[in-house]
Parts: structure tokens; sequence; C-alpha cells
């Protein structure tokens, strides 16, 4: 039954009618199970057909439950049946009995035995779903189309496609235009109305409208000549340095054209343009900054149009003997409310040196709140990579250092004071990423040796109570820096996204 339906829907002279849907199961599983499975059953059959089908079909859908005369049939057909003639009779037994009380007897009959036989060898043929399909042959093409192609000069028009479709009913054609140059227009019945744009181009062009109409397409060809337009001879696209210059575009007009295009461009820098029989003379602008920048120049006539790019170069960066540094503060010192700064110098060979400082005296007598620090570190760094190459001071580094720090920190409870210096030295490793033309944010990590001597104190009665004076000795991190680092010097700067500096 599919693969009839398949051919016939695929058949585009076969017109459906009507499709009925009946279904049927088997009675073991009682009428709360069996109604509901008949439904799905027709449902699925309903969807199944649907998929097929490419226009609208009405649909009658009947759920028979227990198909009990199909059962009849097969016991009757069937010699093999246990006990076939007291089957028969109870299945042709006139009493209005409900589908319940007919299986029940059914299953019982001859302590089950044959209940069993028909359970394994007929019901299965009781569970189906199948559709009734009506349905028309249709011998002659459902639409006719005229004219099927349609050729325009390069200024364009109106075109009318008419059809007449071999079936009187209320389908439409559907049709649709592969170029947004073939505008299609409101259109009455039996006719495709479009538009055909102009054509600015020298070379000719080709369009498809097609048409659909039961389960058939159709192509209508549109055709449209090349404008004898005119053109520029010269590069359509142009580059220039900052120091600008003077410049002319070859122009050829089409045949008979006896006007000079319109000249429009896209920025001032763009200057003294003059528009001849045969060129066009601008200027460009001496470029100030150092980024570069674009325009176009749009030369269009009557039956053309043709854009110019231009592209100059920025003013270079010249300066003296290359020089790098930098100006940095760590910002998670800062997010601490400990004010920091720091320099970093590039010597040359790959090698740098850094220092730091930072100064924290924050204080409140009355709550015992202590928040002082203040000391330094020094660090002499390798850069790696290929970042370094191209520019110092950026990419990969690794290093060695050595701190100094004093503190003394109490937030309401034991303190702790160091007076005297405490020390670290440590290897580090870090990346410094570019994020603007003269913006770094580096990012390192150091592990080392910390030692110093510290006191612990305790804040009673409004005094500072020593408590115990100890001697610190630490193996683990012992540098953290997230900071934002200000590039100074000549050609310490970083390439913008288009590689250029």
């Amino acid at each position: 039954m599919s693969e009839e339906v398949k051919k016939r829907a695929s058949d585009s002279t076969v017109r459906f009618r009507r499709i009925r849907i009946l279904s049927s199961v088997s009675p073991e599983g009682g009428q709360n199970v069996n109604e509901p499975l008949a439904q799905q059953r027709a449902e699925a059959i309903t969807a199944w057909v649907n998929r097929q089908l490419t226009s609208k079909v009405g649909f009658t859908v009947k759920p028979i439950g227990v198909d009990w005369s199909l059962l009849i049939e097969l016991v009757q057909s069937n010699n093999d049946v246990p006990n076939r003639e007291e089957v028969l009779e109870l299945l042709l037994d006139p009493q209005n009995l409900t589908d319940q009380e007919r299986f029940e007897r059914l299953s019982a009959l001859k302590d089950g035995v044959p209940y069993r036989w028909i359970y394994d060898n007929l019901f299965p043929q009781m569970r189906y779903a199948y559709a009734e399909c009506e349905f028309y042959v249709e011998t002659e093409p459902g639409l006719i189309l005229s004219p099927l192609s349609e050729r325009f000069s390069a200024a364009g028009g109106t075109g009318v496609v008419r059809y007449t479709k071999a079936v009187t009913d209320d389908v439409k054609p559907v049709y649709v235009s592969n170029s947004d140059w073939v505008i299609l227009a409101e259109s009455p019945e039996g006719e495709i109305n479009y538009v055909v744009a102009p054509n600015k181009a020298a070379e000719p062009r080709k369009a498809t409208i097609t048409v659909a109409c039961y389960n058939k397409s159709y192509d209508v060809t549109i055709e449209q000549d090349g404008g004898n337009a005119g053109r520029v001879v010269s590069s359509t696209a142009v580059s220039y340095p900052a120091e600008g210059g003077n410049d002319v575009i070859t122009y050829e007009k089409s045949a008979g054209d006896t006007t000079n295009p319109v000249v429009v461009c896209s920025a001032s820098w763009l200057e003294g343009v003059s528009v001849t029989d045969n060129s066009i003379v601008y200027t460009v602008a001496p470029n100030t900054t150092e980024q570069e920048r674009k325009a176009t120049i749009l030369v269009e006539s009557a039956s053309a149009q043709h854009t110019v790019e231009i592209t100059q170069a920025g003013l270079e960066y010249t300066c003296g003997k290359p020089f790098y540094m930098s100006l940095k503060t760590n910002l998670l010192y800062d997010v601490a409310l400990i004010p920091n700064i720091g320099a970093e110098f590039y010597l040359g060979g790959n090698f740098s040196i850094a220092g730091n400082w930072h100064y924290a005296w924050w204080k409140k007598d009355s709550k015992a709140w202590y928040w002082r620090t203040y000391g330094g570190d020094i660090a002499l760094r390798y850069w790696l990579g290929k970042a370094s190459r191209i520019k110092p001071l950026t990419g990969h580094h690794i290093g060695v250092y050595g701190q100094m720090i004093t503190y003394d920190f109490e937030l309401g409870n034991k303190g702790i004071l160091a007076d005297k210096w405490s020390w670290s030295v440590g290897a580090e490793y870090g990346y410094s990423l570019p994020i603007a033309r003269r913006l770094n944010l580096d990012f390192t990590i150091g592990f080392g040796y910390h030692w110093g001597l510290f006191d612990e104190y305790l804040p009673i009665d409004g005094h500072y109570v020593w408590q115990a004076t100890k001697r610190r000795h630490y193996f683990g991190p012992t540098k953290l820096e997230i900071s934002l680092e200000w590039l100074i010097g000549c050609g310490n700067y970083n390439k913008d996204k288009r590689g250029r500096r």
C-alpha cells in the first residue's frame, strides 16, 4: 500500500479526491486500551499519507476498534482452527454482546485451547490500518505557460507570463524569481506580471521565474542585454602614500553618449575633482594621522556605474634610536588599596629590568585598624617567542626577582608587625598582552623563598601589647601581578588589527 501511495503521489497526472483511513485492533487489550490504540494507528497512517501529498485532500478517519467481522471471515476460511464450529457459533451469536463479553466467552471456550490458537495465528491479521484512496488521472499537462522565454534591452521594462490550467479548480500556481533584478508584481488570475530593472553593466545577464502547480514546475527564462555602457579604463583600486598626490581616472564613454558622468567622492580628503570627456582628475590630501584611511569615488552615467576604491597609508612615525620602557601599576594591589607604581626598561638582547614600589599607610587608632605596608621588588627578565622579536616587552617572559617589604596588619584582633625588612627571592613567569596601541596587560606569577622577623601583638585597653617575636620561613608563591602597562619610547607601540604600526 505504501509503495502504491508513493507512486500515485509522485505522478503529476494523478489528482486525489478523498482518502478514507480505517484501523483495527485485536480484542485482548480491553476497551480502554483498544480504542486509543486504534485511534493512534489511524492518526499514524493519516500523517504518513499527508507527507506523501503535495496538495490538500479531504480525509475520513474511522477507527473500527475490534473488527469482529474480519475475525469471523478468518475462522470461516481456516479449517485448522480448533473447535471451529463452536468458535463460529459463539462469534455469530445474535445476542448484543459487548467486545469485552464476546472476548471473555471466546477465551473461556474449551479451556482456552481455541483462543490460544487464534491468538497466535489470527489476531495479528486484525491489527491493521489502511487507507482507501479515491483519485483520477489527468491526461493533459497541469499548466500551460506562454511565453517560456523573454528578452529585454538594457533599459529593462515590464513583462507578463500567461498561464492556463488544464483542470478548473481553485489551485493557484506558486512562482518565484531567482534574481533581485526580476521583480514579481501583483498579478490577476491567469497572469504573472514582473518588472526587469535596468542593466547598468556591460555584460548581458539571465534570470529564471519558476512556476509550480500540480506537482510540476516550469521555468520561464528572462534574458537582458548588457548596457553599451561607459567604463573605467584605469585601475578600480588605487593606493597612495601618506603624502597624497594628484591622479587621473581614465573613463571611456558609451557610443553616442554626449554627457559626462557624475562623480561622487565619499570623503572630504579627496579634493579638486574635475570631469572631462575621458578623464576624472582628483587630489588626495596628505594624511596627517598614523591611521590608514579608505574612501571611494563613484563614477555614474545613465547606463552604468563604477566604483574606484582609494586607500591611503597613515603617517609613519619616525624617531631616532629605538627606546623601549613602560610604566605600570599592579591592579591586584590597587584593588587591595595599596597604591603602587613600577617601571621596566629594555636592555637589548631580549633582556629587560623591572622594578616596582608600593606604599600604603592606612590606620584608625580608635578601632585599632591598621593597614600598612611599603616595599618593592626588582626583576631581571628574558623575553621569549615571536611576539618579543616583533616588538620588545611583549609576549612570554621568564626571570628572577628579589623583594623587600615591611608591614603592619591589624583588623580588630591579633596584629602582625614587621618593622624591619623582610626579604624574598625567586623565579617568575609571565605574559604581556597588547590591548591598545600604547597599552599592555602583563600577567606574572613568581615562586620563591621568603624570610624575616615579625611581632605578634594584641590591642588591649587602647594599647598594643606585644605577644611574641617569630621568624618566618616560607617557600611558595611570593609574587602575583596583573599589571596595566603604559608603553613609552621611540617605536614602542603595538600593531593595529590590520598589521600596521
